[in-house]
């Protein structure tokens, strides 16, 4: 059987896990059979990868040279001409951004597993040896994550800063992986303390998507940050800075490397070496155990509420009956409609972009108040400019989502398509298509709109008519060009192969359908012409893109 390097590393510290209790030499073997079978899965990044290329080789450790890669683009900060604080603030967020979407898409699976204590547990092996080979199982994987994204910046550090900078920097790194680990274990064990069952397994799936939005929301704090003056960053402690992981592990090269032994620089420093430990102490002591015991509520099941889905039906034929006038596409409306709604994965995959995409014109004014500017005095200043036309960020947002309408976990089911009475597919798209502007694209710009609406007043009534109008007009484009392929007939691991080409085509689009809003935007003539053309060409795309297809 295969050994592993981490594994030749962790027999240094067989004392230290024979001294708590831990079986060591069954706990390495639980270990060694993880890895191996970690080796034939299909991360995130290779998602792309055909079958046949899977088959004969490590995935994962293949997927580390695309890590590697980012990696290169984060070190481009580490020699940037800035403060080292400054710096140090945008590579470690960087780093725990991508980390906590890695331990999302890839590590709440095995986070959440229970299948290995349904074998193992039969067996004559200690529960805590059990619970410690899975946690030391995903901190390995982590950590060599951390690894490919952080090395280029550990090594480029190494070299402008000494070797201080390199062993402060890799010891944090440590630091990093467990707090991310802590971080996802405290609030799953929250949720499972709550909810049990595929009520749970809902809930799961939503605290996934929040957490990853906040991961996003909380990056825009970083730069807030600091203070611009001149060509110089100047780092200006807030109050909620000290709310910041990153500000704390940035805190000690300021205070060992420049010797900068400010109140702050001490407090963060502090806050560094502290929370990481406590987080140590309660996840051994407390978390582990809680949350390994109440795993097991993953299998209980509770019958579903009858009288909710009965109302959802309902609600979902009506607005079928509004947006789809033909029997075909109004049936194939509410099958996607269903689809969306219960597809667990489908949802991970989809909602985070589009709740993005839906508070992204609230992160442009909190970035003013951020300032200190109060919500008043915001709203005078967004008066003066045009930024509801930040909207077609949102747009841009939303618009490569479509993709996903073509994948399901249930794609073995696209024979079902192949015995309905149809001639052609054309009302299987347009029924789709409709669901899921319906369901997503269309609340989403309603929103945006509304807020901007409370802005401006009904003076840009237009040009949200246009920006609306452009997202359709936008598309019908991508969802003809993105594939033929029928809704929910393909594997996930399918969608990257065309998501580069249509992210450009719809940057470009969107861009330029923009930059015409932009130049017409002080006319009102100008605008209404632009809309009708808009509305004409939407209507001819409809009426042309879906083209009667046969049913393969």
């Amino acid at each position: 059987m295969k050994d592993f390097r981490s594994l030749k590393v962790l027999d240094k510290f067989r004392f230290v896990f024979e001294k708590s209790g831990v079986d060591y030499k069954v706990m390495r073997k639980i270990l060694q059979l993880k890895l191996i079978m970690d080796a034939r899965r299909v991360p995130t990044a290779m998602n792309n990868q055909n079958k046949e290329q899977n088959e004969d080789s490590n995935l994962f450790m293949r997927s580390l040279w695309g890590y590697g890669f980012m990696g290169l683009m984060i070190m481009l900060i580490m020699i940037a001409p800035f403060p080292l604080f400054v710096k140090l603030n945008f590579c470690f967020g960087i780093i725990m951004f991508m980390v906590m979407t890695i331990m999302i898409s890839d590590f709440s699976s095995v986070l959440l597993d229970i299948k290995d204590k349904n074998i193992l547990l039969t067996k004559p092996i200690n529960e805590k040896t059990i619970n410690i080979a899975k946690i030391i199982h995903i901190f390995i994987y982590l950590f060599m994550i951390i690894m490919s994204l952080a090395g280029p910046s550990l090594i480029a550090g190494i070299v402008k800063y000494g070797l201080l900078f390199g062993l402060l920097f890799f010891v944090e790194l440590i630091f990093i992986a467990g707090f991310i680990v802590f971080i996802s274990s405290l609030l799953y064990c929250v949720i499972l303390h709550f909810f049990d069952g595929e009520k749970l397994k809902d809930i799961i799936n939503y605290f996934q998507i929040i957490l990853s939005i906040t991961m996003m929301i909380g990056y825009q704090f970083i730069g807030r940050m600091f203070d611009i003056f001149g060509e110089d960053m100047v780092f200006t402690p807030k109050w909620w800075t000290y709310f910041i992981p990153t500000a704390w592990f940035s805190a000690p090269f300021e205070l060992l490397i420049h010797q900068n032994y400010e109140t702050y620089n001490i407090i963060l420093s502090s806050l560094c070496l502290l929370v990481p430990l406590v987080a140590l102490i309660i996840h051994m002591k407390k978390i582990i155990p809680y949350f390994e015991k109440n795993l097991l509520k993953l299998n209980h099941q509770k019958a579903k509420n009858a009288k909710y889905y009965e109302m959802k039906g309902r609600i979902h034929k009506k607005i079928a009956k509004i947006f789809c006038f033909d029997r075909m596409e109004n049936i194939f409306f509410r099958f996607t409609q269903n689809m969306l709604s219960n597809e667990r994965t489908l949802k991970l995959k989809i909602y985070p972009n589009i709740a993005f995409a839906a508070i992204f014109p609230l992160i442009i004014m909190g970035r003013e108040l951020l300032d200190g500017n109060s919500i008043i005095e915001t709203i005078r200043e967004m008066r003066g400019e045009k930024l509801y036309l930040f909207a077609y960020l949102t747009v841009q947002m939303m618009s490569s989502s479509i993709l996903m309408l073509k994948t399901s976990e249930k794609y073995k089911g696209v024979w079902i398509y192949k015995i309905l009475p149809m001639k052609n597919c054309t009302p299987i798209h347009k029924g789709a298509w409709k669901a899921f502007l319906v369901k997503y694209h269309i609340p989403v710009i309603s929103s945006v709109s509304c807020l901007f609406l409370s802005i401006y007043g009904y003076k840009i009534i237009i040009d949200l008519s246009l920006i609306l109008s452009n997202m359709i007009l936008i598309n019908i484009i991508l969802f003809r060009r993105s594939s033929n392929e029928l809704p929910f007939s393909k594997d996930f691991k399918h969608v990257q192969e065309n998501s580069l080409e249509i992210f450009f085509l719809a940057a470009c689009i969107c861009g330029t359908l923009a930059a015409i809003h932009f130049f017409v935007r002080n006319s009102f003539y100008g605008r209404i012409i632009y809309l009708g053309v808009i509305v004409i060409i939407n209507i001819f795309l409809w009426n042309k893109s879906f083209e009667n297809e046969a049913v393969n």
